[in-house]
């Protein structure tokens, strides 16, 4: 029995995993609004990211006019164009193409979306909300999207621009704390400090 016949008979949980895509080469079968949405999507986390597509929309050619990790191929998809990809995401508006990428993608180990047709999807993408680099994403393992986003809308008032900035301060600073404190729990006890000080007087720590 394959993990892919699982999938589509089961009803399942997605295991959250955070995959770093800077610079990762993912391709974006199709050029509407949908593929705009998931262009944007990686483009946000700094992948290169490849457009095929007979028909591309204003949106992705504008956004092409002013980013460097973003390519257009006015054509219609090859199978081929899978190869040497991280990920591939499926978007057009043929439900079978999307099944036949998903098909290239399973046999070549390559993650693969193919747009709302959860049963030819390896991964499914999260609704998120992102400060810098401080994340908080939110799935419905493909039951409900409306949910997924009514979760992000109320995370809003928690994850504020402040906490990214605090994030990022954390992160300058903790190589320098482990150096000075030599164990894990005196180390827990400055980092709870730091943010909890930092959050109750709304601004960064002073160096």
């Amino acid at each position: 029995m394959s993990i892919v016949w699982i999938g589509k008979w089961c009803n399942m949980a997605y295991f959250p995993m955070f995959v770093n895509l800077k610079d990762q080469p993912c391709l974006v079968v199709g050029g509407g609004m949908v593929a705009y949405r998931k262009v944007k999507v990686l483009l946000d986390f700094e992948a290169r990211v490849v457009v095929v597509g007979e028909n591309i929309c204003d949106k992705i050619n504008e956004i092409v006019k002013k980013s460097n990790q973003l390519e257009l191929q006015k054509k219609c998809f090859e199978d081929a164009d899978c190869d040497n990809m991280f990920m591939v995401i499926a978007a057009t508006d043929d439900n079978l193409l999307n099944h036949h990428i998903a098909e290239i993608c399973n046999s070549k180990g390559i993650m693969v979306n193919a747009v709302d047709q959860k049963e030819d999807c390896s991964f499914i993408f999260s609704s998120y909300i992102k400060e810098k680099n401080l994340i908080a994403a939110f799935s419905s393992s493909g039951n409900s999207p409306v949910l997924a986003q009514y979760l992000k809308s109320q995370e809003k008032e928690i994850l504020t621009p402040f906490l990214g900035e605090l994030n990022e301060y954390m992160g300058k600073i903790r190589k320098r704390v482990i150096e000075k404190y030599d164990t894990e729990e005196k180390r827990k006890e400055i980092f709870k400090e730091i943010v909890n000080t930092a959050i109750e007087n709304g601004e960064l720590p002073q160096e």
